[in-house]
């Protein structure tokens, strides 16, 4: 008989194989039949809190490996963060722990266990199933788009495994097949089933937040039109998504939005003040234990033991009246430490209870982003007043489309925004991977000007494990 995981505290179930799989191992605390799950509105809400705390868990370390470290935004901090230096030096071997996709796949294999149950659950509200199911969707889809973004190609499961099965062990499948046929898809799905009216929560998944993850993929997808469509739909509700114009509020938002917070899941309480974030990854020690606290403070303070700086490169973009400056960045013993999320020092022992949301997407990430897409439109001076926006708030004057020479004049214009605005939110990677600019910014520093270079190497258990995967080819056998 099948079984699934009952993970004590969370009241949520995860799955149990008898192999030795690292898809989906995990210590089973305790069981239940599998025909006893997925049977009741609450077995469906545990179910889908599952997804979110597995995604919290890929993301803790993730989203600085994989979005900010091999960037132009960081260089290396204290000589004892050897394993981050690693990925800034470009020096990422197969062996590295960013390097599996283990925890992602249990992610996307909660979802699909949701997928695949939730539609056949008599609750009481068919919008609340609905919500539920359409969370599972856009989740499964943010999975497989961190999946393609990381490695390229990887393997595809729409179905969950439940038992152990030699279906497991699948080959890659191509990465622009994922991204039309399943992550679209999802998307697409979600978008219809999402409640758009109690959904107001920014710790889950909402209407907005499966907007932006869409407009995101059509960026990658060079659909430049349906990016700025999806984008201008976020505007319609400025009761719970909205531009934050004032640079005092902006800093809060970072550092004290969540200060006194008591946990809170329930999804129409949108308990955030702020009408920037979309979506975040919420760490709370209370929630999560002792090992589910944030890596901001650890990775990014004090001079002894902190993983990575701002590098002078960064440091050189930003002008001197920038309001943002002084909020971003804080000369700390002997470098130019990011303080965006900290907002001065703060000791060892307080920064494991102290609450810290990684914004996965933010309203101001999506301006920009429709900016780029109305610059490669030819809209130059569209796209110029949406960075106006931004610039105003940083106490910054903005060029006309007359300052500007070329569509690659005024693109890199928009990006060096992103870049700074953006910095510490794990985006910038990403930005010089989908915009083909990874060689050029990244050669001068850490040499990086190999075709397949941009991909992340697949872990070597994977590939011992799985005879079907072969190794991304920059990364040898």
């Amino acid at each position: 008989m099948n079984k699934i995981r009952l993970i004590l505290g969370l009241c949520v179930f995860a799955l149990c194989f008898n192999s030795c799989s690292d898809f989906l191992e995990e210590q089973p605390v305790s069981e239940i039949p599998a025909d006893k799950m997925w049977k009741t509105s609450r077995d469906a809400k545990a179910g889908v809190s599952e997804i979110y705390g597995l995604f919290r868990k890929t993301m803790r370390a993730n989203y600085f490996y994989w979005g900010e470290f091999r960037s132009d935004n960081v260089a290396q901090g204290a000589p004892a963060a050897n394993t981050q230096a690693r990925v800034i030096d470009n020096l990422l071997t197969t062996d590295h722990a960013c390097t599996e996709w283990t925890d992602l796949y249990r992610m996307i294999n909660q979802a699909n266990l949701a997928i695949k149950y939730i539609a056949n659950i008599d609750m009481p509200s068919v919008s609340e199933r609905n919500d539920l199911l359409g969370q599972a969707y856009a989740m499964r889809a943010l999975g497989y788009f961190y999946a393609v973004r990381v490695w390229g190609d990887v393997p595809l499961f729409t179905e969950p495994n439940e038992m152990y099965s030699k279906d497991l062990y699948r080959s890659r499948t191509d990465k622009n097949e994922i991204l039309n046929d399943v992550i679209l898809a999802d998307l697409k799905k979600a978008e219809e089933l999402i409640d758009r009216t109690k959904n107001k929560e920014r710790k889950r998944i909402s209407i907005y937040g499966v907007w932006a993850v869409m407009a995101d993929v059509y960026m990658w997808l060079e659909d430049y039109n349906l990016a700025d469509q999806t984008i201008s739909k976020m505007g319609n509700d400025p009761s719970f998504m909205a531009f934050e114009p004032e640079i005092e509020t902006w800093r809060k938002m970072f550092v004290e939005e969540l200060n006194g917070k008591s946990t809170d899941n329930t999804p129409e309480n949108d308990e955030y003040t702020t009408k920037e974030f979309i979506f975040v990854i919420h760490f709370n020690m209370e929630e999560v234990g002792e090992y589910g606290y944030s890596y901001m403070y650890q990775w990014f303070t004090g001079g002894g033991n902190r993983a990575a700086v701002l590098s002078d490169k960064f440091v050189s973009l930003l002008e001197e009246d920038d309001l943002r400056k002084p909020y971003i960045m804080m000369d700390y013993q002997g470098g130019n430490e990011l303080n965006k999320f900290i907002g001065g020092t703060i000791s060892t022992t307080l920064n494991k209870t102290c609450q810290v949301a990684y914004p996965v997407y933010r309203y101001t990430d999506m301006l920009l982003l429709q900016a780029e897409a109305r610059a490669r439109l030819g809209k130059w001076e569209e796209a110029l007043q949406l960075v106006k926006q931004v610039r105003d708030r940083a106490g910054l004057n903005t060029p006309t489309a007359i300052d500007f020479f070329s569509e690659d004049d005024i693109i890199d214009y928009i990006l060096t925004e992103r870049q700074i605005e953006l910095v510490g939110e794990g985006r910038r990677w990403f930005d010089l991977v989908r915009t083909g600019k990874w060689k050029e910014v990244m050669e001068p520093i850490n040499g990086m000007k190999d075709d397949g270079n941009e991909l992340f190497p697949i872990h070597y258990s994977h590939i011992i494990q799985n005879p079907s995967i072969v190794q991304n080819p920059y990364y040898g056998n």
